[in-house]
């Protein structure tokens, strides 16, 4: 395969040489040509690129367009800056699903080793920046790359309004909120825009479209949006929803029913439970308020089975 795409790429460049060539002259068919044989090269190599490196590994194309980075190169300390964020979003998502809490502050360096992020290359139009993350899925086609990108897809997707938003800056947590929110900033701060793809196994599995309008609401909520601890509680019901997706539905002895986030680290405790079954959780309370729509609302997070 990779030789076949070695000789393709081969034979768009010599005739994206040629249509240049008649573009300079003037000849706006060729302009045209040209456009589209260079987007035609970009996919190619991101083909390419693609195919060398394992199946086992969640695959992110950051395309980022801008006035400056047309030709395809960017500035060292942007791709720096860039990739930082992106290693320290996708790292505080990680630990949030994990270990859970709001209050931790660093990223265990096994948790790193774990999503194993690599920058896999650089590709024109305008710069695309690919990443790679350890899949590691299970027979469930579960894993921790996958959950933690989902989280910050899940942010994006919201564009910054309504239950959605609240919902899925909860989940990210406040520090992977305020990665996610530096790492738009920096794409703002060259006037760009951007689409991202993430891509396993060579399918797609979620695409983001961010318009400057689309970027300018996410990055304004998060820059705004407060995740606060309110208090710890115990929590007496009858069980009513198990979720390997970290979600437990609670009856409540009052009938309230009580939606309650819980971390893989309790995984195994959590599978013991069953449907119906009376239990007694203890949990965090927390408070997700976006003062942009005057909006709020209450998470339950799971800290321990009590009985």
């Amino acid at each position: 395969m990779s030789e076949k795409i070695s000789q393709q790429k081969k034979e768009a460049r010599r005739l994206l040489d040629e249509a240049k060539k008649k573009a300079q002259e003037g000849n706006f068919a060729y302009q045209l040509t040209a456009a589209s044989l260079e987007s035609h090269i970009g996919e190619l190599e991101k083909i390419e690129l693609a195919s060398k490196v394992s199946p086992a590994f969640e695959m992110l194309d950051f395309r980022i367009k801008a006035p400056d980075l047309k030709t395809g190169s960017a500035p060292l300390g942007f791709v720096s800056k860039l990739t930082e964020e992106v290693r320290k979003t996708l790292g505080y998502a990680a630990l949030r699903l994990v270990q859970g809490g709001i209050d931790r502050k660093r990223v265990p360096k096994h948790l790193y080793a774990d999503l194993d992020l690599r920058l896999e290359g650089l590709l024109p139009g305008s710069s695309r920046f690919i990443v790679s993350a350890a899949a590691e899925r299970d027979l469930l086609d579960d894993g921790l790359s996958k959950g933690a990108i989902e989280r910050v897809f899940s942010v994006l997707s919201s564009e910054g309004k309504g239950q959605e938003f609240l919902n899925s800056v909860n989940d990210l947590g406040p520090l992977g909120a305020k990665s996610l929110r530096n790492f738009l900033k920096i794409i703002r701060s060259h006037d760009a825009e951007a689409d991202f793809t993430w891509t396993y196994s060579g399918e797609k599995v979620l695409h983001w479209e961010g318009k400057k309008d689309v970027l300018d609401s996410v990055t304004a909520a998060l820059e705004v949006t407060k995740v606060m601890e309110e208090e710890r509680v115990v929590l007496q019901g009858k069980v009513e929803l198990l979720s390997k997706r970290e979600r437990i539905d609670l009856r409540s002895v009052e009938g309230n029913l009580i939606k309650i986030l819980y971390p893989k680290r309790l995984l195994s405790s959590v599978s013991e439970l069953h449907l119906e079954q009376e239990v007694t959780l203890y949990c965090q309370v927390t408070e997700t308020e976006n003062p942009l729509t005057n909006e709020s609302s209450v998470f339950y997070e799971l800290l321990e089975i009590r009985s």
